[in-house]
């Protein structure tokens, strides 16, 4: 499976992103494309394009037994943060419950995403673990750090302390 699922993620990367279909319903908002509306949150603090939003569902329904980290592109503007793109972190060990990575690099570089894979007991996944906030704390050039736990369900955290995101599972197409 792992050796079938590395080629689509490479291919996933390879190209820019890919579109989304959901609109979240807390804390990050939609930019808008030609076939969908977007969903202003009013004081959102962060933007996420539905491409974004379509490669992380990707992700995760296929990459189910091991953490992966992503290396979130974008900018800040006006005190909210945009984010239009991401790449795959250079993963050097990853397990079901931390994974090791190289720093992200590049001049549009906002912050990380990591998954939390789904867990047989179908507890909670949609938390910051004591790990993910020291990597957010250490990381000074991070703006924003995004816990994906599920099928359209996230959870952002800025260096302030302020937290939003999707949560429920609902769609909303």
């Amino acid at each position: 499976m792992r050796q079938v699922v590395a080629p689509l993620v490479i291919a996933l990367m390879a190209g820019a992103s890919v579109a989304a279909a959901q609109t979240p319903n807390r804390g990050a908002v939609f930019v808008p494309t030609t076939d969908r509306p977007s969903v202003d949150e009013g004081n959102s603090r962060v933007v996420i394009t539905p491409e974004v939003l379509d490669g992380w569902n990707f992700l995760y329904t296929f990459i189910t037994e091991v953490e992966f980290v992503l290396c979130l592109e974008g900018y800040e503007k006006n005190g909210v943060i945009y984010v239009d793109g991401f790449r795959l972190a250079r993963i050097e060990e990853a397990r079901a419950t931390s994974v090791r990575y190289q720093p992200c690099t590049g001049d549009r570089y906002v912050g990380t995403a990591h998954n939390h894979p789904p867990v047989e007991s179908g507890g909670p996944l949609c938390y910051r673990s004591i790990p993910d906030r020291q990597s957010f704390d250490l990381d000074t050039r991070a703006l924003v750090d995004i816990v994906i736990c599920g099928r359209d369900r996230y959870l952002w955290a800025l260096k302030d302390g302020t937290t939003g995101g999707r949560l429920d599972t609902a769609s909303h197409e």
